[in-house]
């Protein structure tokens, strides 16, 4: 599997093995998206105004439409998120293929 998250939308997908997976960001602002690789997972860190789309054998699956805020200090977005709220989670066996986490800010859908 390949679990991948996505900051600073705080939210997680899993994509079984043999997937094509694209990630298309986009902004008016110079940027690129960061990366922190463990072997459990994945995150991905947009850049200030970005905002992203994932598409899994080109069919979209999620688009993070909120751009990230214009940093406030010199850090990259990874540095921010970091310092404000720690690593980014990691999937557990339970959660296998099933892994979609959300922001704590959505826990009604």
């Amino acid at each position: 599997m390949l679990h991948l998250w996505f900051e600073p939308w705080a939210e997680g997908l899993a994509f079984p093995p043999g997937m094509l997976v694209e990630l298309r960001a986009r902004s008016e602002l110079e940027g690129k998206l960061e990366l922190d690789v463990t072997p459990e997972r994945t995150a991905i860190y947009g850049w200030s105004g970005s905002t992203l789309q994932v598409l899994a054998n080109g069919d979209l699956i999620q688009s993070f439409d909120q751009a990230v805020p214009v940093a406030l200090t010199s850090l990259s977005t990874k540095e921010n998120i970091t310092l404000l709220f720690g690593a980014p989670p990691m999937p557990t066996p339970e959660e296998g293929s099933e892994w979609r986490k959300r922001p704590w800010w959505r826990f009604w859908e």
